[in-house]
């Protein structure tokens, strides 16, 4: 069972996405605020972090930067999980905070479900498991938008 750290201060939307996540298998950990997400990535040693950008305490960029500069999590996926949808957010997202992967509210739940499956594999399987999932489904297109260029290089 795959561990998500999930980081997000809005509890309506926290509530709902681990209720889907445990649906699909995950296993959910919880932080409510980026300084708490932190703390909780080093203790906790989740397969992946779901990281909100706009928080009160700390942003989810300043997180994952953070996050990559640290020994214990720097090889932890992060996907930004933002209603940003424009590029200059995705820019940001992995070229200043050096996220894997960015994903824009509200998200189509199969594209969502995929690259979270995604997000854990080893980097050398991961243009082919893209490239898969887009000959299955079409839809699966949208995956190229969300993931950092570098990933596939």
């Amino acid at each position: 069972m795959k561990r998500i750290l999930f980081v997000d201060d809005e509890p309506d939307l926290m509530e709902l996405v681990v209720k889907l996540l445990s649906a699909r298998g995950f296993s959910v950990i919880q932080a409510a605020t980026g300084r708490m997400g932190l703390e909780m990535a080093k203790t906790e040693h989740p397969d992946i972090i779901l990281l909100d950008v706009m928080m009160d305490d700390l942003d989810g960029w300043e997180v994952a930067r953070k996050l990559k500069e640290q020994k214990s999590t720097k090889n932890i996926p992060i996907v930004m999980f933002t209603v940003m949808a424009e590029d200059t957010y995705r820019k940001r997202s992995f070229e200043y905070a050096d996220a894997d992967w960015h994903v824009s509210k509200p998200f189509e739940s199969e594209v969502f479900f995929e690259l979270l499956n995604l997000a854990t594999e080893k980097k050398e399987e991961l243009g082919q498991r893209i490239k898969s999932a887009i000959e299955r489904d079409e839809n699966m297109g949208k995956l190229l938008e969300m993931i950092n260029p570098k990933l596939l290089s």
